[in-house]
C-alpha cells in the first residue's frame, strides 16, 4: 500500500514537472506576436494636492481641473486606455479613483487619465495628492 502511494506521488510529480517544462514554451509561442513591455511603456507620477506634478516618469503634466478632479497626461509611449493603473492616496483620509482613461469632459486632452479624489469622511470630492502608476 505504501509502495503504491509513493509511486503514485512520484508519477504525479514527474507529470507536474513535464507540464511545467512544456507550459512556458507554449506561453512564449502564444505571446510571440506581442512585443515585450519595457520601461518606456510605463508611467509614474507623484501628484500634489494642488495638482502640480511633484515627480514623474513618462508623464507630460498634471493639473487640478476642479475640486477633487485631477488630470494626468501621459507620454505618447504609454497608452492610457490600455494601461493597468494603480493609485495610492498621499493622505489617509482621501480615496482616489480613476474616472476616465482618455479624453473626458473634465480632461479633454489626448492620453489623459482623469482621477477623482473623495474625502472618506464626507464622501464628497476633495483635494488630495496621490501616486499614480500606469503599466
Amino acid at each position: 500500500m505504501l509502495r503504491r502511494t509513493v509511486s503514485g506521488a512520484f508519477a504525479l510529480t514527474v507529470a507536474g514537472l513535464i507540464t511545467a517544462a512544456v507550459s512556458p514554451a507554449h506561453a512564449e509561442q502564444s505571446g510571440a506576436h506581442q512585443r515585450p513591455a519595457t520601461f518606456y511603456d510605463s508611467a509614474a507620477a507623484i501628484v500634489n494636492a494642488d495638482g502640480s506634478l511633484n515627480k514623474g516618469t513618462n508623464v507630460v503634466r498634471s493639473w487640478l481641473a476642479a475640486t477633487g478632479r485631477y488630470c494626468v497626461q501621459l507620454s505618447h509611449s504609454v497608452e492610457a486606455p490600455d494601461a493597468l493603473i494603480q493609485l495610492t492616496p498621499r493622505d489617509p483620509r482621501r480615496l482616489p479613483h480613476i474616472a476616465y482613461r482618455n479624453p473626458s469632459a473634465t480632461c479633454d486632452h489626448h492620453n489623459t487619465i482623469t482621477v477623482n479624489v473623495y474625502d472618506t469622511n464626507t464622501g464628497r470630492l476633495a483635494d488630495g495628492g496621490f501616486d499614480l502608476l500606469a503599466l
